[in-house]
Protein backbone atom coordinates (compact mmCIF):
# COMPACT_ATOMS: atom_id res chain seq x y z
CA UNK A 1 0.00 0.00 0.00
CA UNK A 2 0.72 3.94 -0.54
CA UNK A 3 -0.07 6.87 1.12
CA UNK A 4 -1.76 9.11 -0.84
CA UNK A 5 0.53 12.44 -0.16
CA UNK A 6 3.13 10.38 -1.67
CA UNK A 7 1.42 9.29 -4.68
CA UNK A 8 0.17 12.87 -5.05
CA UNK A 9 4.21 13.69 -4.90
CA UNK A 10 5.06 10.97 -7.94
CA UNK A 11 2.21 11.96 -10.36
CA UNK A 12 3.38 15.47 -9.82
CA UNK A 13 7.27 15.19 -10.28
CA UNK A 14 6.12 12.56 -13.28
CA UNK A 15 3.79 15.08 -14.70
CA UNK A 16 6.46 17.84 -15.14
CA UNK A 17 9.02 15.07 -16.52
CA UNK A 18 6.32 14.05 -18.73
CA UNK A 19 5.58 17.34 -20.07
CA UNK A 20 8.74 18.22 -21.12
CA UNK A 21 9.50 15.60 -23.29
CA UNK A 22 9.21 15.98 -27.26
CA UNK A 23 5.62 15.58 -28.72
CA UNK A 24 6.66 13.49 -31.70
CA UNK A 25 3.78 12.79 -34.34
CA UNK A 26 3.31 9.32 -35.38
CA UNK A 27 1.73 7.49 -38.55
CA UNK A 28 -0.66 6.11 -36.28
CA UNK A 29 -3.50 7.90 -34.79
CA UNK A 30 -5.52 7.46 -31.51
CA UNK A 31 -8.97 6.87 -31.68
CA UNK A 32 -10.63 9.19 -29.14
CA UNK A 33 -14.29 8.88 -30.24
CA UNK A 34 -14.65 5.69 -28.54
CA UNK A 35 -16.00 4.30 -25.02
CA UNK A 36 -13.32 1.47 -24.78
CA UNK A 37 -10.48 1.09 -22.51
CA UNK A 38 -7.54 2.26 -25.02
CA UNK A 39 -4.42 0.23 -24.94
CA UNK A 40 -0.77 0.71 -26.66
CA UNK A 41 1.61 -2.20 -26.48
CA UNK A 42 5.29 -2.11 -28.43
CA UNK A 43 8.68 -2.55 -27.02
CA UNK A 44 10.12 -0.35 -24.44
CA UNK A 45 10.64 3.20 -25.11
CA UNK A 46 9.26 3.57 -28.72
CA UNK A 47 6.69 6.36 -27.86
CA UNK A 48 3.91 4.54 -26.29
CA UNK A 49 2.74 7.23 -23.70
CA UNK A 50 3.70 10.30 -25.90
CA UNK A 51 1.81 8.96 -28.79
CA UNK A 52 -1.92 9.09 -26.39
CA UNK A 53 -0.65 12.31 -24.68
CA UNK A 54 0.00 13.92 -28.51
CA UNK A 55 -3.43 12.21 -29.32
CA UNK A 56 -5.63 13.78 -26.14
CA UNK A 57 -6.94 17.61 -26.80
CA UNK A 58 -6.52 20.19 -24.95
CA UNK A 59 -9.77 19.44 -23.44
CA UNK A 60 -8.70 16.20 -21.81
CA UNK A 61 -6.05 16.83 -19.68
CA UNK A 62 -4.74 13.21 -18.41
CA UNK A 63 -3.51 12.29 -15.00
CA UNK A 64 -0.25 10.30 -15.78
CA UNK A 65 1.89 7.60 -13.83
CA UNK A 66 4.34 5.56 -15.02
CA UNK A 67 4.64 2.08 -12.63
CA UNK A 68 8.32 1.74 -13.05
CA UNK A 69 9.18 4.70 -10.78
CA UNK A 70 10.55 2.48 -8.58
CA UNK A 71 8.82 4.63 -5.72
CA UNK A 72 5.73 2.99 -6.57
CA UNK A 73 7.43 -0.75 -5.68
CA UNK A 74 5.12 -1.08 -2.96
CA UNK A 75 1.57 0.21 -4.95
CA UNK A 76 -1.07 -2.27 -4.63
CA UNK A 77 -4.77 -3.66 -6.43
CA UNK A 78 -6.28 -1.16 -3.48
CA UNK A 79 -4.27 1.96 -4.24
CA UNK A 80 -6.07 1.98 -7.70
CA UNK A 81 -9.35 3.94 -6.13
CA UNK A 82 -6.96 6.75 -4.97
CA UNK A 83 -6.07 7.73 -8.36
CA UNK A 84 -9.84 8.50 -9.13
CA UNK A 85 -9.52 10.55 -5.83
CA UNK A 86 -6.62 12.42 -7.33
CA UNK A 87 -7.78 12.63 -10.48
CA UNK A 88 -10.66 14.82 -9.28
CA UNK A 89 -8.95 16.74 -7.18
CA UNK A 90 -6.01 17.78 -9.86
CA UNK A 91 -9.48 18.91 -12.28
CA UNK A 92 -8.39 15.98 -14.88
CA UNK A 93 -10.54 13.92 -17.39
CA UNK A 94 -8.76 10.75 -18.25
CA UNK A 95 -6.18 8.49 -16.54
CA UNK A 96 -3.02 7.18 -18.25
CA UNK A 97 -1.23 4.36 -16.76
CA UNK A 98 2.01 3.48 -17.78
CA UNK A 99 3.91 -0.26 -17.79
CA UNK A 100 0.51 -0.60 -15.60
CA UNK A 101 1.00 -4.64 -16.34
CA UNK A 102 3.07 -4.52 -13.19
CA UNK A 103 0.60 -4.22 -10.65
CA UNK A 104 -1.32 -7.23 -9.92
CA UNK A 105 -5.00 -6.75 -10.06
CA UNK A 106 -4.46 -3.94 -12.50
CA UNK A 107 -7.55 -5.48 -14.82
CA UNK A 108 -10.27 -4.88 -12.19
CA UNK A 109 -9.78 -1.17 -11.63
CA UNK A 110 -9.71 -0.89 -15.20
CA UNK A 111 -12.70 -2.65 -15.68
CA UNK A 112 -14.61 -0.45 -12.95
CA UNK A 113 -13.55 2.83 -14.59
CA UNK A 114 -15.12 1.57 -18.10
CA UNK A 115 -18.21 0.95 -16.00
CA UNK A 116 -18.08 4.33 -14.66
CA UNK A 117 -17.62 5.50 -18.16
CA UNK A 118 -14.37 6.95 -17.31
CA UNK A 119 -11.79 7.56 -20.31
CA UNK A 120 -8.57 5.00 -19.28
CA UNK A 121 -5.45 4.73 -21.52
CA UNK A 122 -2.75 1.89 -20.79
CA UNK A 123 0.77 1.19 -22.59
CA UNK A 124 2.48 -1.65 -21.94
CA UNK A 125 5.75 -3.82 -23.04
CA UNK A 126 4.82 -7.22 -22.40
CA UNK A 127 2.33 -9.05 -24.89
CA UNK A 128 1.37 -11.79 -22.73
CA UNK A 129 0.93 -10.25 -19.40
CA UNK A 130 -1.38 -7.56 -21.21
CA UNK A 131 -3.37 -10.41 -23.41
CA UNK A 132 -4.10 -12.73 -20.57
CA UNK A 133 -5.61 -10.03 -18.15
CA UNK A 134 -7.62 -8.41 -20.98
CA UNK A 135 -8.64 -11.28 -22.50
CA UNK A 136 -10.10 -12.82 -18.80
CA UNK A 137 -11.89 -9.77 -17.33
CA UNK A 138 -11.81 -7.21 -20.21
CA UNK A 139 -13.50 -9.13 -22.96
CA UNK A 140 -15.29 -6.60 -25.79
CA UNK A 141 -14.44 -3.51 -23.11
CA UNK A 142 -10.99 -2.20 -24.94
CA UNK A 143 -9.15 -1.63 -28.08
CA UNK A 144 -5.86 -3.03 -28.78
CA UNK A 145 -2.80 -1.20 -30.74
CA UNK A 146 0.58 -1.80 -31.52
CA UNK A 147 3.37 0.56 -31.89
CA UNK A 148 6.71 0.01 -33.43
CA UNK A 149 9.79 2.35 -33.31
CA UNK A 150 9.82 4.94 -36.46
CA UNK A 151 8.70 3.89 -39.44
CA UNK A 152 10.47 5.26 -42.94
CA UNK A 153 7.94 8.38 -42.81
CA UNK A 154 8.30 8.87 -39.34
CA UNK A 155 12.04 9.00 -39.67
CA UNK A 156 11.67 11.71 -42.38
CA UNK A 157 9.05 13.78 -40.36
CA UNK A 158 10.94 13.48 -37.41
CA UNK A 159 14.02 14.21 -39.03
CA UNK A 160 12.65 16.61 -40.97
CA UNK A 161 14.07 15.22 -44.36
CA UNK A 162 12.84 14.28 -48.08
CA UNK A 163 12.53 10.67 -49.19
CA UNK A 164 15.44 9.25 -51.29
CA UNK A 165 18.30 7.31 -51.09
CA UNK A 166 20.45 9.24 -48.84
CA UNK A 167 17.63 9.72 -46.25
CA UNK A 168 17.26 5.66 -46.44
CA UNK A 169 20.78 5.49 -45.70
CA UNK A 170 20.62 7.53 -42.67
CA UNK A 171 17.51 5.74 -41.45
CA UNK A 172 19.37 2.24 -42.24
CA UNK A 173 21.93 3.07 -39.97
CA UNK A 174 19.81 4.82 -37.29
CA UNK A 175 16.68 3.04 -36.98
CA UNK A 176 14.18 3.77 -35.74
CA UNK A 177 14.28 4.35 -31.46
CA UNK A 178 13.60 8.43 -30.47
CA UNK A 179 15.72 8.60 -27.88
CA UNK A 180 18.60 6.87 -29.70
CA UNK A 181 18.56 9.36 -32.60
CA UNK A 182 18.52 12.38 -30.71
CA UNK A 183 22.04 11.25 -28.85
CA UNK A 184 23.32 8.68 -31.48
CA UNK A 185 25.07 6.65 -28.70
CA UNK A 186 25.59 3.09 -29.18
CA UNK A 187 25.83 2.42 -25.70
CA UNK A 188 21.88 3.60 -25.38
CA UNK A 189 20.96 0.46 -27.47
CA UNK A 190 22.91 -1.86 -25.95
CA UNK A 191 21.39 -0.35 -22.28
CA UNK A 192 18.31 -0.87 -23.75
CA UNK A 193 18.47 -4.25 -24.97
CA UNK A 194 19.68 -5.02 -21.79
CA UNK A 195 16.83 -3.41 -20.12
CA UNK A 196 14.15 -5.55 -22.14
CA UNK A 197 15.70 -8.65 -21.26
CA UNK A 198 15.89 -8.01 -17.40
CA UNK A 199 12.94 -6.18 -16.70
CA UNK A 200 10.83 -6.81 -19.29
CA UNK A 201 11.58 -10.84 -19.56
CA UNK A 202 13.84 -12.43 -16.26
CA UNK A 203 12.26 -10.09 -13.60
CA UNK A 204 8.84 -10.57 -15.09
CA UNK A 205 9.58 -14.32 -15.89
CA UNK A 206 11.49 -15.50 -12.80
CA UNK A 207 14.52 -16.13 -14.74
CA UNK A 208 17.63 -16.41 -12.41
CA UNK A 209 20.51 -17.46 -15.74
CA UNK A 210 19.73 -14.22 -16.74
CA UNK A 211 23.27 -15.13 -19.01
CA UNK A 212 21.83 -17.92 -21.15
CA UNK A 213 19.02 -15.02 -21.83
CA UNK A 214 21.45 -12.34 -22.51
CA UNK A 215 23.57 -14.86 -24.99
CA UNK A 216 20.24 -15.95 -26.64
CA UNK A 217 19.68 -12.50 -27.46
CA UNK A 218 22.58 -11.63 -28.95
CA UNK A 219 22.59 -14.98 -31.02
CA UNK A 220 19.37 -13.86 -32.13
CA UNK A 221 20.80 -10.35 -33.07
CA UNK A 222 23.76 -11.90 -35.00
CA UNK A 223 21.81 -14.25 -36.93
CA UNK A 224 18.83 -12.41 -38.58
CA UNK A 225 16.74 -13.60 -41.33
CA UNK A 226 19.00 -17.36 -40.84
CA UNK A 227 17.12 -20.29 -40.35
CA UNK A 228 17.43 -21.77 -37.31
CA UNK A 229 15.99 -24.88 -34.90
CA UNK A 230 15.51 -24.45 -31.54
CA UNK A 231 17.95 -27.56 -30.82
CA UNK A 232 21.01 -26.21 -32.68
CA UNK A 233 20.29 -23.17 -30.22
CA UNK A 234 20.58 -25.02 -27.33
CA UNK A 235 23.60 -27.30 -28.21
CA UNK A 236 25.20 -24.20 -29.28
CA UNK A 237 24.50 -22.09 -26.12
CA UNK A 238 24.88 -25.26 -24.05
CA UNK A 239 20.95 -24.85 -22.91
CA UNK A 240 20.39 -28.35 -21.56
CA UNK A 241 16.50 -27.83 -22.29
CA UNK A 242 15.35 -27.40 -25.66
CA UNK A 243 12.04 -26.62 -23.54
CA UNK A 244 14.23 -24.11 -22.04
CA UNK A 245 14.96 -22.39 -25.42
CA UNK A 246 11.66 -22.55 -26.39
CA UNK A 247 10.36 -20.78 -23.34
CA UNK A 248 13.03 -18.50 -23.72
CA UNK A 249 12.22 -17.64 -27.61
CA UNK A 250 8.64 -16.89 -26.79
CA UNK A 251 9.12 -14.55 -24.03
CA UNK A 252 11.25 -12.41 -26.27
CA UNK A 253 8.84 -12.44 -28.58
CA UNK A 254 6.37 -11.17 -25.82
CA UNK A 255 8.89 -8.08 -24.82
CA UNK A 256 8.17 -7.62 -28.66
CA UNK A 257 12.30 -7.68 -28.73
CA UNK A 258 11.87 -10.46 -31.77
CA UNK A 259 9.49 -11.50 -34.05
CA UNK A 260 10.00 -15.49 -34.90
CA UNK A 261 8.32 -16.26 -38.10
CA UNK A 262 7.71 -19.95 -39.55
CA UNK A 263 8.00 -21.57 -42.56
CA UNK A 264 5.49 -21.46 -44.93
CA UNK A 265 3.25 -24.82 -45.41
CA UNK A 266 -0.43 -25.01 -45.82
CA UNK A 267 -0.09 -27.89 -42.41
CA UNK A 268 0.25 -25.92 -39.10
CA UNK A 269 2.39 -29.23 -37.86
CA UNK A 270 4.90 -28.76 -40.61
CA UNK A 271 5.14 -24.91 -39.62
CA UNK A 272 5.92 -25.70 -35.79
CA UNK A 273 8.24 -28.43 -37.00
CA UNK A 274 10.53 -26.51 -39.30
CA UNK A 275 13.07 -24.17 -38.88
CA UNK A 276 12.02 -20.67 -37.73
CA UNK A 277 13.88 -16.90 -39.05
CA UNK A 278 14.08 -14.47 -35.98
CA UNK A 279 13.82 -10.40 -36.59
CA UNK A 280 14.13 -7.46 -34.28
CA UNK A 281 11.85 -4.85 -33.11
CA UNK A 282 14.95 -2.39 -34.78
CA UNK A 283 18.04 -3.65 -36.66
CA UNK A 284 19.83 -0.70 -35.19
CA UNK A 285 19.61 -1.84 -32.21
CA UNK A 286 20.44 -5.96 -33.51
CA UNK A 287 23.31 -4.09 -35.12
CA UNK A 288 24.68 -3.12 -31.84
CA UNK A 289 24.45 -5.73 -29.61
CA UNK A 290 25.41 -8.51 -32.23
CA UNK A 291 28.49 -10.18 -33.13
CA UNK A 292 27.97 -10.00 -37.20
CA UNK A 293 24.87 -8.64 -38.07
CA UNK A 294 25.65 -4.92 -38.71
CA UNK A 295 28.04 -6.32 -41.81
CA UNK A 296 25.28 -8.43 -43.13
CA UNK A 297 23.83 -5.31 -45.26
CA UNK A 298 21.29 -7.36 -47.19
CA UNK A 299 19.96 -9.30 -44.12
CA UNK A 300 19.70 -5.79 -42.11
CA UNK A 301 17.68 -4.80 -45.08
CA UNK A 302 15.64 -7.66 -45.32
CA UNK A 303 14.85 -6.48 -41.83
CA UNK A 304 13.51 -3.30 -42.44
CA UNK A 305 10.71 -4.57 -44.84
CA UNK A 306 10.26 -7.74 -42.16
CA UNK A 307 9.17 -4.29 -40.06
CA UNK A 308 7.52 -3.19 -42.91
CA UNK A 309 5.26 -5.57 -43.55
CA UNK A 310 4.36 -6.12 -39.81
CA UNK A 311 2.94 -2.70 -39.14
CA UNK A 312 0.08 -3.93 -41.18
CA UNK A 313 0.27 -7.63 -40.79
CA UNK A 314 0.77 -10.33 -38.10
CA UNK A 315 0.78 -13.43 -39.92
CA UNK A 316 4.37 -13.56 -42.15
CA UNK A 317 6.23 -16.58 -43.31
CA UNK A 318 9.25 -17.15 -45.11
CA UNK A 319 8.99 -19.99 -48.17
CA UNK A 320 11.14 -22.48 -49.31
CA UNK A 321 10.79 -25.75 -51.22
CA UNK A 322 13.57 -27.75 -52.93
CA UNK A 323 15.24 -25.65 -54.79
CA UNK A 324 13.90 -22.12 -54.37
CA UNK A 325 13.29 -19.76 -51.51
CA UNK A 326 11.16 -16.19 -51.16
CA UNK A 327 12.00 -14.17 -48.07
CA UNK A 328 8.16 -13.41 -47.12
CA UNK A 329 4.75 -14.51 -47.64
CA UNK A 330 2.04 -12.48 -46.42
CA UNK A 331 -1.21 -14.00 -45.02
CA UNK A 332 -4.54 -11.95 -45.00
CA UNK A 333 -7.75 -13.55 -43.96
CA UNK A 334 -6.42 -17.32 -44.59
CA UNK A 335 -5.01 -16.67 -47.69
CA UNK A 336 -1.99 -15.66 -49.03
CA UNK A 337 -1.87 -12.07 -50.48
CA UNK A 338 1.87 -11.20 -51.42
CA UNK A 339 5.29 -12.42 -51.87
CA UNK A 340 8.32 -10.34 -51.30
CA UNK A 341 11.89 -10.69 -52.04
CA UNK A 342 14.52 -8.93 -50.87
CA UNK A 343 18.09 -8.60 -52.56
CA UNK A 344 20.65 -5.95 -51.75
CA UNK A 345 21.41 -5.92 -55.57
CA UNK A 346 20.32 -8.05 -58.60
CA UNK A 347 23.40 -9.31 -60.59
CA UNK A 348 24.45 -11.64 -63.03
CA UNK A 349 25.34 -14.29 -60.45
CA UNK A 350 21.69 -13.99 -58.55
CA UNK A 351 19.25 -12.42 -60.79
CA UNK A 352 17.70 -16.06 -61.97
CA UNK A 353 17.53 -16.96 -58.29
CA UNK A 354 15.80 -14.37 -56.93
CA UNK A 355 13.37 -14.14 -59.35
CA UNK A 356 12.71 -18.02 -59.73
CA UNK A 357 12.31 -18.08 -55.87
CA UNK A 358 9.61 -15.13 -56.00
CA UNK A 359 8.12 -16.98 -58.78
CA UNK A 360 7.75 -20.34 -57.14
CA UNK A 361 6.35 -18.66 -54.03
CA UNK A 362 3.48 -17.28 -56.10
CA UNK A 363 3.05 -20.24 -57.93
CA UNK A 364 2.91 -22.48 -54.86
CA UNK A 365 0.86 -20.25 -52.93
CA UNK A 366 -1.62 -18.22 -55.32
CA UNK A 367 -0.21 -15.17 -54.34
CA UNK A 368 -1.74 -12.22 -56.74
CA UNK A 369 0.93 -9.56 -56.48
CA UNK A 370 4.78 -10.25 -55.70
CA UNK A 371 7.77 -7.53 -55.43
CA UNK A 372 11.50 -7.75 -55.84
CA UNK A 373 12.78 -5.32 -53.62
CA UNK A 374 16.48 -4.26 -53.66
CA UNK A 375 18.62 -1.06 -52.06
CA UNK A 376 18.35 0.96 -55.46
CA UNK A 377 17.51 -0.67 -58.55
CA UNK A 378 14.49 -0.32 -60.67
CA UNK A 379 13.08 -2.48 -63.50
CA UNK A 380 10.42 -4.43 -64.59
CA UNK A 381 11.74 -7.97 -65.26
CA UNK A 382 9.66 -11.43 -66.68
CA UNK A 383 6.67 -9.48 -65.10
CA UNK A 384 7.73 -8.31 -61.58
CA UNK A 385 8.34 -5.33 -60.47
CA UNK A 386 11.76 -4.58 -58.87
CA UNK A 387 11.85 -1.20 -56.36
CA UNK A 388 14.21 0.23 -54.15
CA UNK A 389 13.15 -0.70 -50.42
CA UNK A 390 12.99 3.10 -49.67
CA UNK A 391 10.40 3.73 -52.50
CA UNK A 392 8.26 1.00 -51.15
CA UNK A 393 8.64 1.96 -48.00
CA UNK A 394 6.50 4.92 -48.20
CA UNK A 395 3.20 2.98 -49.00
CA UNK A 396 1.82 1.41 -45.85
CA UNK A 397 1.73 -2.51 -47.05
CA UNK A 398 -1.87 -3.42 -47.14
CA UNK A 399 -2.30 -0.44 -49.53
CA UNK A 400 0.68 -1.92 -51.54
CA UNK A 401 -1.29 -5.21 -51.47
CA UNK A 402 -4.81 -3.68 -52.25
CA UNK A 403 -6.17 -4.06 -48.76
CA UNK A 404 -8.79 -1.57 -47.94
Amino acid sequence: MIQIDLLTQIIEEQDRNFLQKQLISREMTVPLQTNQILVVSGVRRCGKSILIRKSLPSTEPGLYLNFEDPRLVDFEAVDFPKLEQLRDEMGKISILLDEVQSVAGWEIFARSLHEKGKKLYITGSNASMLSRELGTRLTGRYKQMELFPFSYNEFLLFKNLSPGEESFKSYFHLGGFPEFLHNQDQDYLRTLFRDILTRDVAVRRNITNETSLIRLGVFLCSNVGKPFSYSRIGSLLEIKSVRTVIDYCDYLEESYLFDLIPMYSPSIRKQLANPKKAFCVDPALAAANSLSFSKDLGRKLENYVYLHLRRSFKEIQYFQNKDSECDFVVKWNEGIIGAVQVCWELNTDNLHREIKGLQAALSETQAPKGVLLTWNQEDLLEGIIVIPVWKWLLMPAKEFFGIA
